[in-house]
C-alpha cells in the first residue's frame, strides 16, 4: 500500500522515516507538552504547526497543530494518549490537587520554600 492510501496524515522524514499523525490540538503550549509527556514515556514526537500566524489574535484557527509519532510507536503512543486521558478523566477536580509528571499530588499550603543553595548570597 503507498503512503498517499492509507487513512492517516503521514509524513517521510529526511531519513526515510515515516511520521504518522497521531492527534491535533490547537495551541502550541499543548502541543508541546504531548510532546514532552511521549517522550518522556521513550517514543519520539514531532510536531507541525499549521497554524497562520499572520491573523489578528482574535480571528480564530487557521489551523491545527498535528503530533507525528514513527510509525513503529503508532499503537504505543496511541496507548499512551488513551491511557493519559482516561487517568485525567478520573481525577478529582479540586482545588488541592495538582498534576504533576509523576502524576496527581496534593497542594502543602504549610510547605516551606527551600533555599536554592546554588545561587550566591
Amino acid at each position: 500500500m503507498a503512503d498517499e492510501e492509507l487513512p492517516y496524515q503521514t509524513v517521510r522524514g529526511d531519513d526515510g522515516t515515516i511520521w504518522v499523525e497521531i492527534t491535533s490540538v490547537g495551541t502550541e503550549d499543548e502541543a508541546k507538552l504531548l510532546q514532552g509527556f511521549l517522550e518522556g514515556e521513550g517514543v519520539p514526537a514531532q510536531i507541525e504547526n499549521l497554524k497562520f500566524s499572520e491573523a489578528p489574535i482574535n480571528f480564530g484557527t487557521m489551523g491545527d497543530i498535528r503530533i507525528y509519532v514513527t510509525r513503529e510507536d503508532e499503537q504505543k503512543a496511541m496507548q499512551l494518549l488513551r491511557q493519559r486521558s482516561d487517568e485525567y478523566d478520573q481525577l478529582d477536580d479540586d482545588d488541592e490537587t495538582v498534576v504533576t509528571d509523576e502524576g496527581p499530588a496534593d497542594i502543602d499550603e504549610n510547605a516551606q520554600v527551600e533555599p536554592d543553595t546554588n545561587e550566591p548570597s
